[in-house]
């Protein structure tokens, strides 16, 4: 019995037991049912036949039999087949790529409502007819789509018409889906879809280009998704010939389903940065959406695109890139609004970009450090962060369509109360950093708003983690409070430190409980000062000391030397104990130059080294020398000349540990960035105790000059040149040379006079570099000879590195002197 594909579960069923019944072996005619009660009696047997008549009659019988069973079991085995084979082609289509959405493409809600009722009558569609191609041909999209050709009328089942027409919606190729039912009088239910393809595009032009290149937009406009088919892959279905073993047999290989993507020879594309005309993926709309949301996600802002395409299928895209038309200050006003433009330098007239706003409150906050971004209300629209926009098509009754940007409705801002108190805990731990892109800008039309307000006071406060050999471990607190002027009038900073040195590892002056101590007395430092911009002052003010001071800091950190004095007993550093006043003025008569004057008036004591050394490696070893000073009473001037080149309007200057060896400028000289040049020099004139009894007059000058010059990314040379003398010098401000970052791979201050002179080059390779260190000391009224240290570096950071030097002169050793260091003194 041969049983219909399509059927309802009765008629499955009742299919089922027929065929279960007809596969069946008809009983034997001649026996007897031997169950069987009911019937005539058997009739007679009819004589027997010969032996052998009777054999092959059997075997006839047999042979007939087993025929019959066969066929059977063939037919059975056909049947199996041929289900086994709908099963396999139902796996294939159930595993195919039903994603063909890309994730770039919108849906345009071009597929409407299959409708499957007609007068509450449920209609299935088995057929499927395509209507209103006009470049593409019917079998074409048939094929791509997975449908029968158009001359098969087989029964297609739902699934299979709804997943073709969700391709037909998806690919990307029609404007617009549109499906319908026909009922005929006779014949089965038609599935009419009419399809309007998206526009052709035949040429294209690009006006109104001016930073932007043609292919730039064109490249983003006609963009395939990613994975698209190459026109080099392969068919998708091929046939070869194949000889085995003499035999020659034919292979057709053919994938399962359908292509996921149009061909690529169908659509409107770039290669090679030539235009390939052809339909517009997804249509104009969408093309010219994804250019300009590639072009504001770049930064173009204010970007627009528009357009015409006429009937003909001439596409000209018409580029504003977003010029700025000006510029409003928002949270202040008067000669403070006027000097925010001036330091913002946007100009009206200029293409807008994200990263303009970004530099621009940069320059703001280095010119004008008293003022800081306000915060903009996120949920506006209007956002420099967030420009939204989107393209709307107009077609005229000429044929030709007209496409436009249209801004996004800007949304009501809510209204929030606002309570600010003039100072808070929360304002003074504020850390307000210029992290994103146009934080205090919004946009009003093509106007930009910049939205400020009077920066905080300022509170910074940092760990002091001193270790020296004549305090033991002294841990401290340093701490800076700045107040802002609103109106740049006059900017107030006060300093304070203290340390406190610990009674750890029963340290003391052997036989002197007195000094041991007073050497332990408490650390402190305070000043105040002021800036005041309009007469160009950056510093005015003055301080008050008892503290541990060294002489030593431009030789190495602070950091540095307490880590070696805690690990090793080698903090290469001399300390005394200083204590008076002292007030200074210092003039920034340019961005790059200072020029300064600092009065003090100081009492100098010596201090000696605790026993037994306080350090985790080296307890054994003797106490670091710390060398003695000329005590009593000093009064000195002191006048300094400064340049550092590109230092930014807020650099620090000036610092509560003041000393004439180092400069008041805190600027970086990077490897990776452009040359760079500092330098520093300081007169010292002073009276003082001098070591024949009655004071003496004294005085000193110091050159310090370091040089960047970059020759690629983290490769450079680092040049450096310091000299310093005078006549009548105490103790503590005398000369020496050797140690670290003062004549590498010697001694610490092996040579000792009243002048030195000291240069260092050192090149970098990445992390590798080389030095070397040259260097001379006259004492006693005559040169020394000349030393030079060498060595390699290793970088970890521009700052973090490791030393290895040696000494070149009849002292010196195959074993190297190696420290590691995380800040840079030069």
């Amino acid at each position: 019995m041969l049983c219909p594909m399509r059927m309802n579960r009765l008629a499955l069923l009742f299919c089922f037991v027929s065929l279960l019944a007809s596969a069946q072996p008809a009983p034997d005619a001649g026996v007897p049912d031997s169950t069987s009660t009911v019937g005539p009696p058997p009739t007679p047997a009819a004589p027997r036949a010969s032996s052998s008549e009777s054999r092959n009659e059997r075997a006839a019988e047999e042979d007939e039999e087993d025929a019959r069973g066969a066929a059977r079991t063939e037919s059975r085995n056909e049947r199996a087949s041929d289900r086994r084979e709908r099963r396999r082609e139902k796996e294939k289509r159930a595993a195919c790529d039903e994603d063909y959405l890309d994730e770039e493409m919108e849906d345009l809600a071009i597929l409407h409502p299959l409708e499957l009722n007609v007068d509450g009558r449920a209609l299935t569609p088995e057929v499927i007819e395509l209507h209103g191609l006009k470049r593409l041909t019917e079998d074409q999209v048939r094929a791509f789509i997975g449908s029968p050709p158009a001359e098969s009328r087989a029964p297609l089942h739902t699934r299979h018409l709804q997943r073709m027409l969700r391709r037909l919606a998806h690919t990307g190729l029609f404007a617009r889906v549109e499906p319908r039912l026909r009922v005929p009088e006779q014949g089965p239910v038609v599935l009419e879809v009419l399809l309007e393809e998206n526009p052709v595009v035949t040429s294209v032009d690009v006006e109104g280009l001016q930073d932007l290149q043609r292919t730039e937009i064109l490249d983003e406009v006609f963009r395939l998704p990613p994975r698209f088919p190459d026109e080099d892959e392969d068919d998708e279905e091929f046939t070869a010939t194949l000889r085995v073993n003499g035999v020659r047999g034919t292979l057709t290989v053919s994938k399962p389903c359908p292509p996921q993507r149009p061909p690529r020879e169908w659509l409107a594309r770039m290669e090679r940065d030539e235009y390939r005309p052809g339909l517009v993926l997804g249509g104009v709309t969408a093309a010219l959406q994804r250019a300009l949301r590639d072009l504001r996600g770049d930064g173009y802002m204010l970007a627009s695109l528009s357009g015409t395409l006429t009937p003909q299928g001439h596409l000209t895209v018409i580029v504003d890139e977003g010029r700025l038309e000006g510029v409003d200050v928002v949270g202040v006003d008067g000669s403070i609004a006027e000097r925010v433009r001036a330091a913002l330098d946007l100009k009206a007239g200029d293409v807008f970009l994200r990263s303009d706003a970004r530099r621009a409150m940069e320059r703001l906050e280095s010119r004008l450090p008293f003022l800081q971004a306000a915060s903009v209300d996120t949920d506006s629209d209007d956002a420099v962060r967030r420009r939204d926009a989107r393209i709307v098509e107009e077609r005229a009754a000429d044929g030709v369509r007209h496409y436009r940007t249209q801004e996004a409705q800007r949304k009501e801002r809510r209204r929030r109360e606002q309570v600010e108190f003039d100072l808070s805990w929360r304002e003074l731990f504020e850390s307000w950093r210029h992290g994103h892109d146009g934080a205090g800008i919004t946009l009003e039309g093509r106007r930009l708003v910049v939205h400020v307000r009077p920066r905080r006071p300022d509170l910074d406060l940092e760990l002091l983690p001193v270790h020296t050999q004549v305090t033991g471990f002294a841990p401290g607190l340093e701490g800076s409070l700045r107040i802002w002027d609103s109106k740049d009038r006059l900017h107030t900073t006060l300093d304070a430190a203290a340390f406190i040195p610990l009674r750890w590892g029963g340290q003391r002056l052997p036989d002197d409980p007195e000094g041991t101590k007073r050497q332990r007395e408490l650390n402190l430092l305070g000043g105040a000062r002021v800036e005041i911009p309009a007469v160009g002052l950056a510093e005015l003010g003055g301080q008050a000391y008892d503290f541990t001071d060294t002489l030593d800091r431009w030789r190495m950190s602070d950091i540095d030397s307490s880590i070696y004095s805690a690990l090793l007993n080698r903090p290469d550093r001399d300390y005394f104990r200083r204590k008076g006043v002292a007030a200074f003025a210092t003039f920034r008569w340019s961005e790059d130059w200072l020029t300064g004057v600092e009065y003090r008036s100081d009492r100098y004591e010596t201090l000696r080294s605790f026993t037994p050394p306080l350090s985790l490696f080296r307890r054994d070893s003797p106490p670091f020398p710390n060398a003695p000073v000329d005590e009593g009473r000093f009064q000195s001037v002191i006048a300094r000349l400064e340049y550092a080149s590109g230092t930014p309007r807020d650099a620090k200057v000036g610092s509560l540990f003041r000393t004439p060896e180092t400069p008041l400028f805190h600027g970086d000289g990077d490897w990776g960035h452009s040359p760079f040049l500092h330098g520093f020099v300081t007169l010292e004139v002073g009276e003082g105790p001098a070591a024949t009894g009655p004071d003496e007059r004294f005085w000193k000058l110091l050159g310090d000059v370091t040089m960047v010059v970059p020759t690629g990314w983290e490769t450079g040379l680092r040049l450096r040149l310091r000299g310093a003398g005078g006549d009548n010098l105490p103790e503590q401000k005398r000369e020496a040379l050797g140690g670290w970052s003062a004549l590498r791979g010697f001694g610490f201050k092996e040579f000792k006079g009243d002048v030195s002179v000291l240069g260092t080059a050192e090149y970098r390779w990445h992390a590798f570099g080389l030095f070397a260190d040259l260097g001379t000391v006259r004492g006693a009224g005559e040169w020394q000879d000349a030393r030079l240290g060498v060595g390699g570096t290793f970088h970890f950071t521009d700052d973090v590195r490791v030393d290895v030097a040696w000494r070149t002169d009849e002292k010196a050793t195959a074993t190297p002197e190696a420290r590691l260091f995380f800040v840079r003194t030069f």
